[in-house]
């Protein structure tokens, strides 16, 4: 293994195929970039810092390289899990032994996961089962009511003392409040856990409440608006 096979292989992983590699390909970038580091320590001047530089350019290729064929086993393992491809035991053969555990542990997680998804729409689709032995819901509510329901209304509608419950005022919303700021989304946001636990998810012009050291932090980073709420 050298710089020059590793740039190779970059340039056909680049390409829709997953390539046949060695079994022992990682292991011999790993004994390719110990002897560089070997070399490093009994060089001097100028060689110390070209040896720096492959060492850094050949970890940039490998990881590159891993990328694209994790990316291609992935799919690969997706495309097997819905039965849509042909000649599974070529591509399987073109792996190393650790991306066959790779594809293998995607495969079977694809494979609960689709199960838990297949079992919850099976669920949820089955007709209720019928319920013997209860009033039609017409009847029941026909049977509720009655006329003293009837007089007990006309009471109450006749009466002077009639309670009405106060309209909240608005002070009262601002003390439901504390401790969060109303804002405005400037941008989309992943999901994150807020102060006080609760999972947001946050896109463009959304308008919520935020705890307030979250409001805060997104504010500085110009991702929320706080909004104003008058107190009349």
């Amino acid at each position: 293994m050298d710089f020059e096979e590793l740039r190779n292989i970059l340039n056909r992983e680049q390409k829709s195929k997953l390539t046949k590699l060695d079994s022992d390909f990682y292991e011999s970038v790993r004994a390719y970039l110990d002897g560089l580091h070997e070399e490093q320590k009994t060089a001097s001047g100028r060689e110390v810092q070209f040896l720096a530089d492959e060492i850094d350019a050949a970890n940039d290729r490998l990881q590159r390289i891993f990328k694209f064929r994790v990316g291609k086993i992935v799919n690969l393992a997706s495309l097997n899990l819905m039965e849509e491809i042909d000649g599974t035991r070529n591509y399987i053969d073109a792996m190393t032994p650790i991306e066959r555990d790779i594809y293998q542990s995607v495969l079977d997680s694809m494979r609960r996961g689709w199960s838990a998804i297949d079992e919850m729409l099976t669920r949820e689709l089955r007709p209720p089962a019928p319920v013997l032995g209860t009033q039609p819901v017409k009847e029941a509510v026909l049977d509720e009511v009655t006329a003293p329901a009837v007089e007990n209304v006309r009471s109450a509608s006749e009466s002077d003392e009639v309670r009405v419950e106060p309209v909240k005022p608005v002070e009262s919303v601002h003390r439901e409040l504390s401790g969060y700021t109303v804002v405005r989304v400037l941008k989309d946001l992943p999901t994150f856990v807020g102060a006080d636990s609760n999972h947001y998810t946050l896109a463009k012009n959304d308008v919520l409440t935020l705890p307030d050291l979250n409001a805060s932090v997104l504010c500085k980073r110009r991702a929320v608006l706080p909004i104003a709420i008058p107190v009349k």
